[in-house]
């Protein structure tokens, strides 16, 4: 199978399950309902679902397309996180962000309050939707690693320590510190989960979560770098950190510093996954984020 085909198939198949949750059949909430959905199917990459589901196909095989609906309510879990964190992200009290993926944010479409109430509904959504898997125990094992992902341990520790360092000199470990909770927490989680649902012998599930770190911190760094020079096109959304104030790796590195440390981990990335077998996808993650650098 062709990579691209991989990716746009995958992508399709959580977009399609997405559009089953928060349906618009009761009046008294579809205002809030068409709220959810305008930040929760817009147009994502849906990168975290199809980590996971690469990671999982990987180590299980990869098979007919439709074996994936079993592990979906994670993907879709998955990506609730994550709209959630982006919605809350954007809000005036943080970065008071006005564009994501290339539209209005959610405060600025709706109001401030809906969209706390959106990544609310979006956050408690997902462990209700981990609920409807088949295998519980499975299911159990999913809640605590994506549980701790968002926690103060991990996304919103990177965000709290985000929040704290503005209008600071901030140094490199810190920076660090932050982009990894921050954006490698919940790919991590995705990682963590497939292999969970594999039951792989833990020293592979370190490896792949490792793995996963480096594609989120090299990430945030080419974003940091993409912010830089103003590439509203590539990133669907206008630069912040400047505005607030916030060191970044471009601003404490400087452009080349800063390729060059991205670089640096997906070439460590490509080296953690390179002798596994059916490892093309996660080579190809590495290289579409590589691509993104400018």
């Amino acid at each position: 199978m062709l990579i691209q085909k991989y990716f746009v198939t995958r992508q399709k198949l959580v977009d399609d399950a997405l559009e089953e949750y928060f349906v618009l059949s009761s009046r008294n909430t579809s205002k809030f309902d068409k709220a959810v959905r305008y930040s929760l199917l817009s147009e994502g990459k849906r990168l975290r679902p199809i980590l996971l589901f690469a990671v999982y196909e990987m180590l299980k095989g990869r098979k007919n397309i439709k074996s994936l609906n079993k592990i979906m309510p994670v993907a879709c879990a998955l990506e609730m996180v994550h709209t959630a964190s982006l919605v809350h992200d954007d809000l005036p009290s943080l970065d008071n962000a006005k564009y994501r993926r290339g539209k209005l944010t959610s405060h600025e479409k709706y109001d401030p309050a809906t969209a706390i109430l959106v990544g609310d509904a979006l956050l408690t959504k997902a462990f209700e939707v981990l609920t409807e898997m088949e295998d519980k125990k499975k299911a159990v094992q999913c809640i605590d690693i994506l549980a701790k992902a968002i926690s103060t341990r991990g996304m919103i520790g990177g965000q709290t320590v985000d929040l704290l360092s503005a209008d600071k000199n901030v140094r490199i470990n810190v920076l660090k510190y932050i982009h990894l909770k921050k954006t490698g927490a919940l790919l991590q989680a995705a990682t963590d989960m497939a292999c969970a649902l594999c039951d792989v012998e833990e020293n592979q599930m370190i490896t792949l979560g490792n793995y996963a770190l480096n594609l989120g911190l090299s990430y945030q760094i080419i974003d940091d770098i993409l912010d830089d020079v103003g590439a509203l096109d590539i990133l669907g959304k206008e630069s912040e950190d400047s505005k607030n104030h916030k060191t970044t790796y471009a601003t404490l590195l400087g452009i080349e510093g800063a390729k060059k440390t991205a670089e640096k981990l997906l070439s460590d990335a490509h080296k953690m996954i390179k002798n596994i077998d059916n490892s093309d996808v996660l080579v190809e993650f590495i290289n579409r984020i590589k691509e993104r650098l400018p």
